[in-house]
């Protein structure tokens, strides 16, 4: 995707600037001399064939200019032949007389221009537009939701227009589809422009973030020093400043939208305090739009009314219309009835019709007719699992694994993790932007595409170290240097980057907003840092006391390390914040982990009565009710689960288990072939270990637990776990105990009563319950069932020894009397 500069070399001067600001990578800019005509002429068709946008630099001397004529002709031709995207004519010479520009440029877009930074920036916008043509959404059966923005944004009962409006909807059904579609119409504007609200944000950061899109800095210390200032701002002087921004950002053809990544609505549905200031002050003022897009509706109840859209599910007959067209756009043909045949799989969600188009386009349409499974089993990891299998090299994946969590990113940054020369990463990069896997954000930043960001780390996990060395210098020289706006996104993934490389220089190069702690938190627990993420945790709660989702992560973390005390007290001071729903849950999964299940299911009902809804509560009730043995209730509850969150791999493990545990080996196995698709290696290998060794394939359940570890390495604890499970059954008892010693080194506070049970488990192997006896007196929580199961087996090896005195028999006989309701010990349940 690059921009062909068609320019006579008298004006080179002014040319050579704007390619400058463009970037060797975004234009075509040849200085070069040649040998011959005959070789520029080679050349020329080359390059011309390799851009999509054609710019003209309209002079008396490019007009003239035989190359010139030329270089018209030849891009006439692309144009005919659609293989060239948009033409753009800037005259940069008062003199030009337009009738000698050829008829079919003065059809294109033609602007008079004298500045080498706007004349950059457009084309920057045009390459984006270009960049995005096999991304951009088709646009169908939304005239009723145009229809409502029309007539909120020009009333026909006389009442006043609606400067501000909220779209929402489900994500990926055309919320921001609908906004700019209706831009120019509408809004008689240009394009948008996106600001994300994530959790920790407020009036401030919300300041400095449209400031950098509005306000004037020349470099990285003065941005610096604009966003201290702003964050220095009283409330009121940040709300009033960020009205005059939003209008500002009108005046320069641009529309703001706010995304809502959980910092604009209240769980009750209401805009956070700050926003409603700047609706009232938006309100007020004669020009100035806002739009928000959402998940839910605002409340009614919100102190400011805004004129809310609903964006749903399509029509049939609009399903038909966007596959066809999406079938249109990739040559693929598809007949009526197939059509037809083929809505019924897409239930109106725009990003299933282009799962569905993708599976036809590899596999031919009529592969998809006769197996319509695939459609059935929609889910984006799924797709990334499929592009993985078809296109994807190494460097795609780390490209794809760092930009799931550090985006945007400069193309300098992403080129060099490619080990290939920058031509051929450059081509990658824009392979997998054909593959709706990355975008283009102002003709010069790519991100993660929006559906597939929660998916890529299942997939292909997390960046390591290694790549992120190889990111920060050309993404901190690039900082540097750019001389656009919109460098506080790059500047905050700087920060990022140095905090998750302990890099203290990275760290003081970037900037840090909030919200950022709260990113760096959520992020460390995903990947199971939980020991980082304390720290992270405490940090951000001291940055943002009222934010309840550090809060949450917080307690969360704290529960994970078994620091149950301090997330009891985290618990305790969520009140004043959060939803009773909330809190609730919070409390069930604290008293489910430290083995409180009775409790747990309590504080889970309670939850639920005040309002909690979703996969997760289920999960859990799934996971206490299996743990207390009611595998009726555990296998109502993973079910709803399952209709809620059909490719959850959380939940289909959970499903796993309970059919395990139900000696169900047909439906257990279903929902392991699932998790091959779904889940990581690691966790994938360690359940498909369990399933083995539940169903008495040892030697194939020890080679899965070998593989979870190879996958997880030495911190991966739940592998380990795996492994000496799989050991022990295996008797292969002097490596279980090598394993056992090796897990005690490395996580000597992690799991007491999991370690001791594992080390009970050789020792009954081995036919020694004395020293289990020994070892029962170490177990953290005596009421467990993990602990009386142990127990119990132990008393069971004791009192059928008769080398053991009488007496002491006949106690053990006792002990084992009391514990004649429970369950055999079985190793497979350690660690459940």
């Amino acid at each position: 995707m690059k921009a062909f500069l068609s320019h006579s070399s008298l004006d080179k001067e002014f040319v050579r600037e704007v390619a400058s600001k463009l970037g060797r990578l975004n234009c075509i800019f040849d200085e070069r001399s040649f040998n011959s005509g005959e070789e520029f002429k080679a050349a020329i068709e080359q390059h011309l064939e390799n851009s999509s946008v054609f710019v003209f630099f309209a002079t008396k001397n490019s007009l003239e200019s035989f190359w010139c004529q030329f270089e018209i002709e030849e891009a006439f031709y692309l144009k005919l032949k659609a293989k060239l995207d948009t033409a753009v004519v800037y005259i940069i010479d008062q003199g030009v007389n337009l009738a000698k520009i050829p008829s079919w440029l003065r059809k294109a877009l033609i602007k008079t221009e004298s500045s080498p930074a706007l004349i950059s920036r457009d084309i920057k916008h045009h390459l984006e537009a270009s960049a995005d043509k096999f991304q951009r959404p088709i646009f169908l059966g939304r005239s009723k939701e145009r229809e409502v923005l029309e007539e909120c944004l020009n009333p026909i009962d006389g009442s006043e227009r609606n400067n501000v409006v909220s779209i929402f909807g489900l994500p990926g059904v055309g919320r921001r589809s609908l906004i700019k579609s209706s831009i120019k119409d509408l809004y008689s504007l240009s394009k948008c422009v996106e600001i994300e609200l994530e959790s920790g944000d407020n009036a401030n950061t919300l300041c400095a973030k449209l400031a950098d899109i509005i306000e004037p800095y020349s470099c990285q210390n003065e941005l610096k020093d604009l966003v201290e200032s702003i964050l220095s701002l009283d409330e009121d002087a940040a709300i009033q400043r960020s009205i005059r921004n939003i209008s500002n950002i009108i005046s320069s053809g641009e529309l703001p939208i706010i995304i809502d990544e959980g910092g604009a609505a209240l769980d009750n549905g209401c805009l956070n305090d700050y926003l409603n200031k700047i609706v009232k002050g938006i309100n007020k003022e004669g020009d100035a739009y806002l739009v928000f897009v959402l998940n839910r509706r605002i409340s009614f109840d919100n102190e400011v009314k805004v004129e809310c859209i609903s964006v749903e599910q399509l029509s049939d007959k609009a399903t038909a219309q966007l596959l066809h067209q999406l079938a249109k756009r990739v040559n693929l043909h598809i007949d009526h009835k197939q059509i037809n045949e083929l809505t019924d799989y897409i239930h109106g969600y725009p990003p299933a019709a282009n799962f569905l188009i993708k599976q036809a386009s590899i596999y031919s349409i009529d592969a998809l007719m006769s197996d319509k499974r695939k459609l059935t089993q929609f889910s984006q990891k799924r797709f990334i699992s499929h592009i993985q299998d078809h296109n994807l090299k190494e460097a795609d994946k780390s490209v794809l694994r760092v930009l799931s969590i550090y985006s945007p990113l400069s193309l300098s940054a992403l080129l060099c993790l490619y080990d290939d020369s920058k031509e051929t990463a450059h081509d990658r990069i824009y392979e997998m932007i054909d593959c709706s896997l990355i975008r283009v954000q102002d003709g010069q930043l790519y991100t993660i595409a929006d559906p597939i960001k929660g998916s890529v780390n299942a997939v292909f996990g997390y960046p390591i170290t290694g790549e992120l060395e190889k990111i920060v210098v050309p993404l901190s020289s690039y900082i540097s240097e750019a001389e656009d706006a919109r460098k506080l996104e790059l500047s905050r993934v700087l920060f990022r980057l140095g905090f998750a490389l302990n890099d203290s220089t990275i760290e003081s190069k970037g900037i840090s907003l909030q919200s950022d702690y709260i990113k760096l938190l959520q992020d460390a627990y995903y990947q199971r840092r939980y020991k980082e993420a304390v720290s992270l945790g405490f940090e951000a709660v001291e940055r943002c006391p009222d934010n309840s989702t550090a809060r949450n992560f917080l307690i969360k973390s704290l529960i994970q390390e078994e620091k149950w005390d301090a997330a009891q007290k985290q618990i305790d001071d969520l009140y004043p914040i959060d939803e009773y729903r909330n809190i609730y849950f919070l409390q069930g999964f604290l008293e489910r982990k430290r083995g409180n299940i009775k409790d747990a299911i309590t504080a889970f009902l309670e939850s639920e009565k005040h309002k909690r809804k979703g996969f997760a509560l289920q999960r859990e009730f799934a996971h206490c009710y299996l743990m207390i043995g009611d595998f009726d209730l555990a296998s109502t509850a993973i079910e709803k689960a399952l209709r809620l969150q059909p490719d959850n791999s959380q939940v289909i493990d959970m499903a796993a288990k309970i059919a395990i545990k139900n000696r169900n080996e047909d439906k257990a196995r279903k929902y392991i072939e699932r998790l091959a698709l779904l889940d990581s290696q690691e966790h994938f290998n360690v359940r498909l270990s369990a399933f083995n060794l539940a169903f008495g394939y040892i030697d194939l359940a020890l080679e899965a637990a070998r593989d979870a570890v190879k996958y997880g390495g030495d911190t991966f604890f739940s592998g380990r776990v795996q492994l000496i499970k799989a050991l022990t059954k295996k008797k292969k008892l002097d490596d279980a105990d090598t394993e056992m010693s090796a897990l005690n080194a490395d996580f000597p506070r992690t799991k007491n009563d999991v370690r001791l049970s594992l080390q009970s488990s050789i020792l009954l192997e081995k036919g020694d319950p004395q020293k289990v006896l020994k070892l029962l007196e170490h177990f953290s929580d005596k009421n467990s069932k993990q602990y009386k199961g142990v127990k119990k087996a132990c008393l069971e090896q004791l009192v059928a020894n008769i080398s053991i005195d009488y007496d002491k028999r006949k106690g053990f006989s006792r002990e084992l009397v009391a514990l004649e309701e429970i369950e055999r010990f079985d190793i497979n349940d350690v660690g459940s």
